[in-house]
């Protein structure tokens, strides 16, 4: 067991060239990671946040009632001399053009700029490339903050999310790991004056130097099984995505007994079994030997779990439940551990004795297969179980009445099992069937038993062979995810979120999205969705009066059927740019601060813009600046409908209005051309943005212009 190997493909990312920019996207604060990434229980830990646009942050969140923040004054600053030179040479340059987002040393970005030079012909003369530096070097260390982190003793460990409110807004989620083992932090150095420690022991560090290595010394015994769990690339996929971290352990006499650079995706894990007596180092290094300021780990070095999922793997929401982590290198652990359930239903992650765990938190009663009664289970209910033995199978008596829906959970939970439910009539033979994490619905009749068997399909069986069943009422649902999930406000302005909605079990018609829990002087009027529409903006407006602040908020969906309401939360997500392709991170829930005042306004003509199968339409927009801002405003219609684009543009500094062309894109424009007259009409949102700030102006309806034959015009 001296190395493990569990690869996937690794994302390639081509360099392209330099490309002159027009206006910069609004920079929203960002975090990359934090350094350390972790701390212990019970502690307080300084981290240094990296990121972007962080410059003024005042309030630091935390998404765990026993972690608390508070930023340490004196924050680096960015130096903005030389952006304008910047802008015009590099603002679009795939490697260029976010600074802050990669954290790059000063001789990396002096080699990362002349490389742009000499291989991509980049039009950057020698003393503009000195600017360019500069101006690089200096807006990577404006991404870089310090905060306190106050873990309370109590905290469970797992993983929580982390933000800042700076001048510019909410930034987006990081993730910090609590801990319950002693830690200490990496340094470089060589092989022969390897740190020295002692396991359990769980090590923080950063390879940010090129062929930075860190070395760790300890003693182990015969027959010993020992786990090297290195976290990296788990902590932010999109970040981490330069960083190739490799592990090799050697033993006293200098010789490599093991090995290994990927076991979760990119995250090396190695499971050693100790033969003899005596002193061994651990080293990590990236496997590239390339160094960068976010590539940092946490190590956990001793006889620890991995693979592990909880047992059971289900918990009813709000209510304390008993549950054990199971998984490999358990034994002779103390695993078991109480939880209250979070309020948030559907898979939560949560904290454990051994680290971040996946748990299905139900509405519904738990029953376990161990604990079931002889009598049938009246459903709704949520069904625990596992296959310990290889080829067993699982059975729950249960009873309902009408459509009754069978959701299972099972590698979305961290199960290596392979289920297969089967659903049994009262006279024992099959009427429904479905696979791990599947659904199937039926109609139960009142007062009769049926049985639902598990079983795994590959025959196979163990202690962390883990599902769910939820069976619940069947009704018509929506699905719905949220995005960006850091939102920011001006008084007196608004901001929209995407919205993409999945319909499902045949839903059709109006869905209804609300958002609760919005902070005083923010609010979000219910919008809405016509049956024709799944992918929406909903707008968040702040009061001109409205005081600063932030709080987490929901958005809800709510299908109107069958004489009931059933409301959906949506899943939140932050948006990342890879590739210039948007990249989406879940979180727990979206948040909302009020910062600021507004640096211009916009006005447009009411008039709804009129789209044409062959012609343009001239969409006028006029901007008034305000105080001190004289910069471009960018202005871009979102929401238009099938068929039809228009593209963004830039009202320069010099400017105070711009048209923007609303044209057909030569898709199929007859959707909407014929849509039915009686659905709600269609609006685009009118979006501007800075560098510093994007807002929305407001929305127009968009409808056929009458002065065509739509479905069979002769003219040009």
């Amino acid at each position: 067991m001296n190395t493990i190997n569990k690869t996937r493909s690794r994302t390639s990312i081509a360099a392209l060239a330099c490309l002159f920019a027009s206006v910069a996207q609004a920079q929203i604060p960002r975090i990359n990671t934090f350094y350390p990434v972790g701390g212990k229980a019970g502690t307080t830990v300084t981290v240094e946040i990296r990121g972007s646009s962080l410059d003024g942050g005042g309030v630091v969140l935390v998404n765990a009632p026993g972690v608390t923040g508070a930023l340490v004054p004196g924050g680096i600053k960015g130096d903005d001399t030389f952006r304008p030179i910047w802008e015009s040479k590099c603002g679009t340059c795939h490697e260029l053009r976010s600074p802050g987002n990669r954290s790059l040393t000063p001789a990396q970005w002096t080699a990362t700029v002349d490389r742009m030079i000499k291989a991509r012909q980049a039009p950057i003369n020698p003393a503009d490339q000195q600017k360019i530096v500069k101006f690089l070097v200096a807006a990577s260390a404006s991404g870089q903050m310090a905060a306190q982190l106050k873990i309370a003793p109590e905290t469970l460990p797992g993983l929580y999310e982390v933000r800042l409110v700076t001048a510019k807004g909410v930034s987006t989620a990081g993730l910090f790991e609590v801990g319950n083992l002693p830690e200490i932090l990496g340094v470089n150095g060589r092989r022969e004056t390897a740190q020295a420690v002692t396991l359990p022991v769980i090590a923080n560090g950063t390879l940010a130097a090129r062929s930075e290595r860190h070395y760790y010394r300890f003693s182990a015994k015969a027959g010993q099984r020992l786990v090297f769990d290195l976290k990296g690339y788990r902590y932010s996929e999109l970040t981490q995505l330069f960083f190739n971290p490799q592990l090799r352990l050697f033993d006293g006499t200098g010789t490599e007994i093991a090995e290994n650079h990927g076991y979760y995706d990119l995250d090396p894990l190695i499971d050693w079994k100790c033969p003899t007596d005596g002193p061994y180092t651990l080293e990590v290094r990236d496997l590239l030997g390339t160094g960068n300021p976010s590539s940092v780990y946490r190590l956990r070095m001793g006889q620890l779990p991995y693979d592990t999922v909880l047992y059971p793997p289900a918990a009813q929401m709000t209510a304390p439940s008993s549950l054990k982590v199971v998984g490999k290198n358990t034994e002779g652990l103390a695993t078991d551990f109480t939880l209250v359930a979070p309020e948030q239903t559907g898979v939560q992650t949560v904290g454990s004795p051994y680290g971040p765990q996946k748990i299905v938190v139900s509405p519904y009663a738990v029953v376990r297969t161990e604990t079931k009664p002889a009598q049938a289970i009246t459903l709704p209910a949520a069904l625990a179980g596992r296959i310990t033995v290889a080829g067993a199978a699982d059975s729950f008596l249960v009873k309902g009445s009408g459509p009754v829906e069978f959701e299972g959970y099972v590698s979305r939970i961290g199960s290596p099992a392979n289920i297969k439910f089967t659903l049994l009539n009262p006279a024992g033979q099959p009427m429904a069937a479905s696979a791990n994490d599947n659904r199937m619905r039926v109609t139960l009749e009142p007062d009769k038993n049926y049985t639902l068997k598990a079983e795994d399909i590959s025959g196979r069986g163990g202690q962390d062979f883990v599902y769910c069943m939820e069976a619940r009422p069947a009704h018509p649902e929506v699905e719905l995810v949220v995005h960006p999930s850091n939102v920011t406000l001006r008084p007196g302005t608004s901001a929209a979120v995407q919205v993409v909605l999945t319909r499902r079990d045949g839903v059709k018609g109006e869905i209804l999205l609300t958002a609760t829990d919005l902070p005083p002087g923010v609010h979000a009027n219910p919008k809405g969705i016509p049956g024709d529409r799944n992918d929406v903006l909903f707008i968040l407006t702040a009061d001109s009066s409205a005081a600063p602040g932030e709080k987490p908020f929901q958005i809800n969906a709510t299908v109107v059927a069958q004489g009931a309401d059933y409301t959906t939360q949506a899943v939140a997500q932050d948006v990342y740019q890879m590739n210039n392709q948007p990249f989406y991170v879940t979180r727990t829930s979206c948040v909302v601060g009020v910062r600021g005042k507004a640096d211009y306004s916009v006005t447009y003509d009411a008039a709804p813009i009129k789209v044409h199968p062959r012609k343009g339409f001239q969409f006028k927009v006029k901007v008034a600046r305000l105080g001190a801002f004289k910069g471009p405003v960018q202005i871009k219609l979102e929401g238009l409908p099938s068929g039809w684009v228009a593209n963004a543009e830039t009202i320069q500094p010099d400017k105070t209005e711009v048209s923007l062309l609303v044209r057909p894109d030569g898709n199929n424009t007859q959707p909407f051309l014929t849509r039915d007259p009686k659905l709600p009409p269609m609006r685009a949102v009118v979006i501007t943005n800075s560098d510093e700030f994007e807002f929305v102006a407001g929305t127009t309806t968009v409808q056929p212009d009458e002065r065509a034959n739509i479905k069979d015009e002769k003219d040009n």
